[in-house]
């Protein structure tokens, strides 16, 4: 299974790709996104890659800068600049990869700011 992402406006999308879901971990230990439900009046935080879909380009590509600091304080923390636990056990994906997937992600998105972005699974 892998992650399909894309923005989508009023008249184009925007194909950005696809990553293997085998990564899930890295993108639930360095994405959070933070929102507040009127009705409940509470604020509610999703964690992962699906966290990010229905925002616009404009608000991911903030939310990937955070992930971006995420992952630089883990890997000093760490000790492991390849942040290795997040790799796939069965060889498809890596923490690399998913990164680098991210920043593709955050490259679109200010790229296309006004788009929505959708994550499929």
């Amino acid at each position: 299974m892998s992650f399909d992402v894309s923005l989508h406006g009023k008249k184009t999308s925007v194909d950005v790709g696809n990553h293997t879901s085998n990564t899930s971990a890295f993108w639930h230990e360095v994405i959070t996104v933070w929102s507040f439900n009127d009705e409940e009046g509470e604020e509610q935080t999703e964690t992962g890659l699906k966290a990010l879909h229905g925002m616009k380009g404009k608000d991911v590509a903030l939310a990937l800068e955070v992930a971006v600091r995420n992952v630089h304080t883990l890997m000093h923390e760490e000790g492991d600049i390849k942040l290795s636990r997040f790799d796939a056990k069965n060889g498809w994906g890596s923490a690399l990869s998913a990164f680098l997937f991210m920043v593709e992600i955050m490259v679109a998105c200010k790229n296309h700011p006004k788009k929505t972005l959708w994550v499929w699974s």
